[in-house]
């Protein structure tokens, strides 16, 4: 095949939108030029009968507005509801701000690791499917010389050769087209189903649910280049996770569970129906590849492929270069399945980061030995190796001094030093790292440990290794971070804060107090009643009786109400508790980003959570006489409500588990940790000193108890 087709979850949309070119509408020359000398791919194009029904036409243009509507918010483009909502649309990003807070001085190819990690950890439903149909390098080649010949052709000025030149380009690109439609119509048949009913239940062993046929709504986008600069044509095909159930034309989430099966093939009639069109317009002729992975142009050699692909000989050299090392390690050559793991690890090393904010925080400073040059002169070499050992004792000796010979500097950072070994080693090390840092900047302040960050990058990395060595009093340390990730953090804050169960303290308390009130008037009225038989009074006992009902239906009401109340505080309870280490890094984001831009307003921080309940609402408490008994408000059947949705949202983030990196081990522990505080030493309280009574006080209790026997 010509043709390689990959599907993955999409969850970025913003992704796709960074390389199109937002102008006016060009021809395809003009956009194989642009996107060869300063980028800017053709806009996307509809596709599928789900975009028809949306009103989309087939080749329409693809707008931002409706694009985010369908896929983002799976909403119609007049703003209908189409199913259900997107599930756990920040979960993604909120996992992955604590897995990036947890490693602060991660790199560009460590985030993007955190990031897709946090993907999958979130269990978050995919906002779209990408397949994606990379074409042969031999056709992107063949594309790029009508291309490049149509702007040799601007360059000189020839009308008529541009003309020409790129009528053929329009011709391919419009090949290509054809041939993907061609492939999506094949996908559209065969795996274009959503599930109706339930596929839980079966009766007599089968399942209840049934699969009905649905139209997919597609956003194709044909892009030049890789990431790596390489001409590589490929279509983006851009599937929405909700389609229209033909039988009742209702909105579902597709069975994408299906979509695997068919890639292979789809890829296969693309391949097949752009072959077919090249050779018939232009007699192309085809060879197999070395491979035995479809074919190529004929007369296009591997040779001139592997100069336009840069990327792929990337990948080669550092696969070579992590075969040997592996090989050299374990004595033995890597096995097929190892080989496919050390192939995707060259893969994420040598692919180009996408650009965006530099991460200013340099990388922790490595001990003196570890930065020994290699010197080819083995009496020097082993000189300086020598010094940089001396030089990490110095280091050393410096805590163990400052440890028993505390410091001004030293105990207002730190604090006094630990009598526990333990936590005493730590102060040490920890105040081996600032004192280390004084004595390499000459900073001489008797009572500020390290003062302001310097600009050289030597002192740099030494100074952030002492800010790190520092510590929080309490709570997170974020001094070390960059603005981009404290504005994160700071954002994150109304994002926790949203799915808070509503603060209903007053309001238990309130309705606690009624049915204590409800239950004595209700044991006032049957003792009255008792009393009134006694007496004889037939009239008062029904009256009293009454009454007496009437109060218990009362106390029953309000226990109805202090049992969702009860409820809803524990559920705060919990939320509390699972969402303070976030919130407090929100907060100290915010309070790190006021002490270094005092002069710069900032909004405050301000929580998403549930508003109070309202004084109508509070005087909604109190059952009137007309209510029927049992009968509650419906902002309180909506907390008993809230209560199932708040414990399975709870119940995914305990279960969030941060993966390794290696497939074969566990998890590395759980994503959202419960943080506990510095430890601290109990306060011994003396004993309480025995004071005596005076002797006088003594006298006169003597004189008292005689006078008692006495009158005895």
């Amino acid at each position: 095949m010509a043709v390689v087709a990959t599907l993955s979850k999409g969850y970025d949309l913003d992704y796709i939108w960074k390389q199109v070119d937002r102008g006016p509408a060009k021809d395809a020359a003009s956009y194989y030029i642009q996107a060869s000398e300063s980028g800017g791919e053709p806009p996307g194009r509809w596709w599928g009968p789900g975009t028809k029904a949306l009103g989309f036409d087939h080749g329409q243009r693809v707008e931002r507005k409706p694009y985010e509507l369908l896929f983002g918010e799976r909403r119609a483009p007049d703003g209908t509801r189409l199913g259900r909502p997107p599930g756990n649309g920040r979960k993604a990003a909120d996992l992955y701000a604590q897995l990036l807070a947890a490693e602060p001085h991660a790199t560009a190819e460590r985030r993007r690791e955190l990031r897709t990690d946090a993907v999958k950890q979130a269990r978050q439903s995919p906002l779209f499917f990408d397949l994606t149909i990379s074409l042969s390098k031999s056709i992107s080649i063949f594309h790029a010389s009508l291309g490049e010949n149509a702007r040799l052709a601007r360059q000189a000025g020839d009308h008529d050769g541009d003309e020409y030149w790129s009528a053929l380009v329009g011709e391919v690109d419009e090949m290509i087209w054809q041939s993907v439609h061609a492939g999506f119509s094949y996908f559209q048949r065969e795996a274009g189903y959503t599930r109706t009913g339930s596929h839980g239940t079966r009766v007599h062993g089968r399942e209840t649910g049934q699969w009905r046929e649905a139209d997919l709504a597609v956003a194709h986008w044909l892009q030049h280049t890789s990431r790596d600069g390489d001409m590589q044509l490929h279509v983006h095909s851009q599937i929405a996770h909700v389609a229209r159930t033909r039988t009742d034309g209702k909105w579902r989430a597709p069975d994408s569970l299906g979509y695997n099966e068919h890639i292979g093939a789809v890829a296969a009639v693309v391949s097949q129906h752009l072959e077919e069109a090249l050779t018939a317009r232009f007699g192309l002729e085809w060879t197999a590849r070395d491979d035995g992975h479809g074919f190529e142009i004929t007369g296009i050699s591997g040779a001139m492929m592997r100069v336009f692909s840069s990327r792929r000989e990337s990948i080669t050299a550092e696969l070579r270069g992590r075969a040997a090392r592996f090989e050299q390690r374990y004595g033995r050559a890597p096995s097929q399945r190892e080989l496919a793991h050390l192939a995707q690890a060259s893969n994420f090393k040598t692919r180009n980061p996408k650009h965006g904010t530099l991460d200013l925080v340099p990388l922790p400073s490595r001990p003196w030995s570890a930065q020994v040059p290699a010197i080819a002169d083995p009496e020097r070499h082993a000189y300086v190796a020598e010094i940089a050992a001396l030089m990490d004792a110095h280091k050393d000796q410096i805590g163990e001094h400052a440890a028993g010979h505390p410091p001004p500097w030293a105990t207002a950072a730190l604090g006094p030093v630990p009598t526990d070994p333990p936590a005493r080693f730590d102060w040490q090390k920890r105040a081996a790292s600032i004192g280390a840092w004084r004595e390499l900047s000459g900073y001489d302040h008797p009572v500020d440990p390290i003062g302001p960050e310097p600009a050289a990058p030597d002192a740099r990395a030494a100074w952030h290794e002492a800010l790190a060595a520092l510590g929080p009093v309490d709570g997170p340390d974020v001094r070390g971070m960059p603005d981009g990730r404290l504005l994160h953090l700071r954002d994150t804050y109304p994002v926790e804060t949203a799915w808070a169960p509503q603060y209903v303290g007053d309001e238990l308390r309130q309705v606690r107090a009624a049915a204590w009130d409800a239950r004595l008037g209700g044991l006032r009225a049957a003792a009255e009643a008792r009393a009134a038989a006694q007496r004889g009074d037939p009239g008062q006992v029904a009256v009293q009786h009454a009454l007496a009902a009437g109060y218990q239906a009362l106390e029953q009401a309000y226990r109805q109400r202090e049992t969702v109340f009860t409820q809803t505080m524990a559920d705060r309870a919990d939320f509390d508790a699972a969402t303070r280490v976030q919130r407090q890094l929100a907060v100290a984001a915010d309070a790190e980003l006021h002490r270094r831009h005092a002069g710069q307003y900032f909004p405050p921080l301000r929580s998403a959570e549930p508003e109070p309940a309202s004084a109508a609402q509070r005087d909604g408490l109190t059952p009137t006489p007309d209510q029927p008994p049992g009968e509650t408000d419906q902002w309180i059947k909506d907390l008993a409500a809230g209560h199932r949705t708040f414990a399975g949202r709870l119940a995914d983030r305990h279960s969030q588990m941060i993966p390794s990196e290696d497939p074969d081990y566990g998890d590395l522990g759980p994503a959202f940790p419960a943080w506990t505080g510095p430890a601290r030493e109990p306060i011994l309280q003396p004993p309480k000193p025995k004071i005596p009574p005076a002797p006088r006080i003594l006298q006169r209790m003597m004189d008292r108890d005689a006078d008692w026997e006495a009158t005895d």
